[in-house]
């Protein structure tokens, strides 16, 4: 009996868990909050320091990527080309 409360109590602690971690999304988007940071606030508590280093990394790459292309295609000709 130990062991089936032990587990309900893991998997109803799992579902408030995430439960709570939609809440805090929805008012980190509410209050739009999502200026100064790349990911929402559930993305640093489920996911380690690695993976947090390793995907911004790949985002900013990816980030900087656009930006010059951006910047390739709108400011890399002449005055008289962008008519």
């Amino acid at each position: 009996m130990r062991r089936i409360f032990g587990f309900l109590v893991g998997v109803f602690y799992k579902i408030y868990f995430r439960i709570r971690l939609r809440h805090i999304d929805s008012e980190w988007y509410y209050w739009n909050e999502t200026g100064f940071s790349l990911f929402p606030p559930s993305f640093y508590y489920t996911h380690s320091e690695d993976e947090i280093e390793r995907t911004t990394e790949e985002t900013l790459a990816e980030l900087r990527t656009m930006l010059s292309e951006y910047d390739e295609k709108y400011n890399g000709r002449s005055h008289k080309q962008r008519r």
